[in-house]
């Protein structure tokens, strides 16, 4: 069966948009979200306290998606927003993901090189949620940042492919997929010098 692959940036609003909402995370939510079988693998995944500093660093890091009528925590959607040496460490195998380095991390309001994809629990509707993180980076500041993520599971790696995200296949950083955004596709496009001679004959006609 052949897999239907969207975009990440175009993801449509789904039914369960109606039934579910998303805000920046609390600290509360994150005591309330954070699996208890986590504290076991430390090693490999960021524990409770680590969880709390990211949320801290940018207010747009950690996302709780609600049930819209009562506000039940149904999952989350945590990314790192990462300044250029975030991306630089990233791109080159030397990104803590279970412990990012202060350093890695954009602050809020300061300029977001990259985004990591540090981990998504959306089952059942609040899968919903997803196009509306995905909608809030569409916003200025964040559009033009690429996303990067591995997909700790085989669901969600096929997640990832569905939404577009592709292996950068390269040996510094196995496993690591990347989603090129739109905007800067665009961009690409628009300054590739069969465009732009096409565009000034078109202007001279």
């Amino acid at each position: 069966m052949t897999s239907i692959i969207k975009e990440f940036d175009t993801l449509a609003a789904p039914l369960a948009q109606s039934r579910v909402s998303i805000r920046r995370a609390t600290a509360e939510d994150i005591v309330a979200v954070y699996p208890p079988e986590y504290a076991n693998a430390a090693d490999q995944l960021a524990d409770r306290s680590t969880c709390e500093r990211i949320r801290q660093a940018n207010r747009d890091n950690i996302w709780t998606i609600v049930r819209r009528s009562n506000q039940q925590i149904l999952g989350f959607y945590a990314m790192v927003m990462l300044s250029e040496a975030g991306q630089s460490a990233l791109l080159m195998g030397r990104f803590a993901a279970h412990d990012p380095a202060m350093a890695h991390i954009a602050a809020d309001g300061a300029p977001v090189a990259a985004i990591y994809k540090w981990g998504v629990h959306a089952p059942g509707i609040a899968a919903g949620g997803i196009p509306l993180v995905a909608a809030r980076l569409q916003m200025p500041g964040y559009r033009q940042a690429n996303l990067y993520g591995t997909g700790t599971t085989i669901g969600g790696r096929r997640i990832m492919v569905a939404q577009g995200f592709v292996p950068r296949n390269d040996p510094r950083t196995p496993g690591l997929f990347e989603y090129r955004r739109l905007a800067n596709r665009s961009q690409s496009a628009a300054s590739a010098p069969g465009l732009s001679q096409s565009t000034e004959g078109g202007s001279n006609a």
